[in-house]
């Protein structure tokens, strides 16, 4: 027969639940700069989501038009 040991869990407190940790570029393309761009035919909400996923304001986001947005972050580079 055998026997397992018990390994209690950590409690609540000690892991963090304010979320996913942040984006960290690593070797395997992981990371910010990973973010796919819309097409620029896209949705206005695709293009909010996109323009907050790098780093924009969601409700300055939001005053933009979908052309505006396209126009201010979909350039590359």
């Amino acid at each position: 027969m055998m026997l397992r040991r018990h390994h209690p869990r950590p409690d609540v407190d000690e892991q963090s639940t304010d979320g996913p940790p942040p984006p960290s570029g690593d070797d395997n393309g992981n990371g910010p700069d990973d973010i796919k761009r819309p097409a620029r035919s896209a949705s206005k909400a695709e293009w909010i989501a996109y323009a907050v996923a790098l780093g924009a304001e969601q409700d300055d986001a939001e005053q933009l038009t979908r052309d505006q947005l396209a126009e201010q972050y979909g350039t590359e580079g």
